[in-house]
């Protein structure tokens, strides 16, 4: 037979474990697992092959590329190689059965740690962006929603939202309806939402849905709404919301004559 050594194994890993791993290249004769004391909990073992050309197979397939325990995985993969003396007694190159030294296999290990958490956290940021990204999506999806239903509201409940957001909304909204109403869409320049067309209050509450869509007193105008999917972290920014596109019907109401309804403050 043909003597291996496998090294950087987990402390708990059994003898039928490791012939099983090896069993897949050919005919294992022996397995010997030598136990730990080592306070790494790194072991090793010896298995003896029934042929040269399942050693070669077993070290080019597992040497420094599988774990054999996942549970373990954090020790880095394996290590396998001919033990002390077979390369030569095989007529085989010495340099076959040379593992690295102590301080290089630890090193191997804590780069294999490294690079498992720095896929980990790759991964769970990867998450986290869809996450956001799928949120902002149904919120941009609510925000149109909500401007294409503004016009269908009876107007008593327009008049309601833009009460309710001057006494809510804080002085931004306020300095928007007074800005509204200054411009006299049709024609009165009357701060009480009551005494204006149904029309233009719905022309102002699609003018502000994309600043004010997230608010409470602003959302339960609109009952019939899909829910939101789970909200991203705290502090996770928007992934590239943009703006929206422009409404249709974003003229003042009657006609197209007059200029077009600013977004912003």
């Amino acid at each position: 037979g043909v003597k291996l050594f496998v090294g950087r194994l987990p402390r708990e890993c059994k003898q039928q474990v490791v012939r099983e791993c090896f069993e897949e290249f050919g005919e294992v004769l022996e397995v010997f697992v030598i136990a730990s004391q080592a306070a790494s909990g790194v072991g090793c073992a010896f298995v003896r092959m029934g042929s040269i050309e399942g050693a070669e197979l077993a070290i080019a397939d597992l040497h420094e590329q599988r774990v054999v325990m996942t549970e373990h995985r954090e020790l880095g993969p394996m290590q396998v190689a001919f033990a002390k003396g077979e390369a030569i007694r095989l007529g085989i190159d010495e340099k076959e059965e040379i593992l690295p030294s102590f301080r290089e296999a630890r090193q191997k290990v804590e780069e294999h740690k490294e690079k498992k958490h720095f896929f980990e956290a790759m991964s769970k940021q990867q998450e986290m962006h869809e996450q956001a990204m799928q949120y902002h999506q149904a919120m941009m999806q609510q925000t149109q929603m909500m401007a294409h239903q503004a016009p269908m509201l009876p107007k008593d409940e327009l008049v309601t939202l833009i009460k309710d957001g001057q006494r809510q909304g804080g002085q931004p909204f306020k300095q928007k309806w007074w800005g509204f109403c200054d411009q006299a869409w049709d024609g009165k320049r009357d701060y009480d939402p009551s005494h204006h067309l149904p029309e233009t209050l719905a022309q102002f509450v699609q003018m502000v849905t994309l600043e004010y869509s997230m608010e409470s007193w602003f959302r339960r105008r609109f009952p019939d709404l899909p829910d939101l999917p789970p909200a991203p972290p705290q502090g996770m920014p928007p992934p590239g919301m943009g703006g929206m596109p422009p409404h249709p019907g974003m003229f003042p109401p009657g006609g197209k004559g007059g200029p077009p309804m600013m977004m912003g403050h």
